[in-house]
């Protein structure tokens, strides 16, 4: 009686953990794979990320490379896809592969088993333990629901609402006395200075003072650490972070819903970041040790 009653709760609780994450995968539209995962020596070496992109694909996903030109949803909202890594697990008589599929805030939402494979050539132990650990993947019998989707629509007006009052506190309590229409900014031009006047009421003297630029565009020049002087330049559908004699682009960058919020990629890290541009222009990035700052070069 034990026994059936164990074997019972265990098929119960395996039951409700596949729905759970169907139920999660089945939110998100799309799926981003990198051309390099973290263990590789070189970009898609042995065909292992073309492999993975084919696998999603098989299994009914939207599936775009990390550098592919993504469609206007996505480049708006990157929390509308799941990010693929494939972690390579230490092993001394076999090749054994984990798929982990995270969400835009670096969290796990789905994990396979390991998939083995005790091949001596590299590409075939490396083709068949992901084939393997895929198996996970395609008992989800995916199905994008929209879900998500509303949800991110709702929470991104709400995050508006709830900005607009932190807006006013920035403002000064001055009467402003001219503001210039200015169109097609260049990249590097900062935005003009607003001339304000206070009354001084005792005097009778107009007061002139002056709003520090804001720069609304991240297209420019930046100071990164070991890079030393770099650039940010538009692409089709993202931007390039690059640097060095050779202008290596060591980032790309994608826009979201909010104007001054961006994620970036960088070649050597497989998880993407949050990057904000600050009211003077400098870039602050979410790091694991505190935000880094990259100023900006004038």
């Amino acid at each position: 009686m034990n026994k059936l009653f164990s074997t019972c709760f265990l098929f119960l609780l395996l039951s409700s953990s596949i729905s759970y994450a169907q139920k999660s995968i089945n939110s998100y539209k799309y799926i981003l794979v990198p051309k390099q995962f973290e263990f590789q020596k070189s970009s898609d070496q042995y065909q292992l990320n073309s492999l993975t992109k084919f696998l999603f694909e098989r299994a009914g996903f939207t599936v775009f490379f990390m550098d592919d030109t993504l469609p206007d949803d996505l480049a708006n909202n990157r929390c509308l896809t799941l990010n693929v890594s494939v972690n390579d697990i230490p092993s001394l008589l076999s090749t054994k592969l984990r798929i982990d599929l995270s969400d835009c805030y670096n969290q796990v939402v789905f994990s396979t088993e390991e998939g083995k494979s005790r091949e001596k050539n590299y590409k075939m132990a490396y083709h068949e333990a992901l084939r393997n650990a895929f198996v996970d993947l395609e008992d989800l019998k995916y199905a994008y629901d929209g879900t998500l989707a509303a949800d991110e629509k709702v929470n991104t007006e709400k995050k508006v609402k709830i900005q607009k009052p932190a807006v006013k506190k920035i403002v000064p309590i001055v009467a402003v006395k001219e503001v210039q229409e200015v169109k097609d900014i260049p990249p590097m031009e900062v935005a003009k200075q607003i001339v304000v006047k206070e009354t001084n009421e005792a005097k009778n003297e107009p007061v002139k003072s002056f709003v520090s630029p804001v720069v609304n565009l991240i297209e420019g020049k930046y100071f990164v650490d070991k890079w030393g002087e770099c650039e940010i330049s538009a692409k089709e559908g993202y931007y390039a972070f690059a640097g060095g004699d050779e202008k290596f682009e060591f980032a790309v960058i994608y826009k979201t819903s909010i104007p001054n919020l961006f994620i970036i990629k960088w070649a050597a890290f497989k998880q993407p970041r949050l990057l904000e541009l600050d009211l003077q222009g400098n870039l602050k990035v979410e790091d694991e040790t505190g935000d880094k700052i990259y100023k900006r070069v004038e």
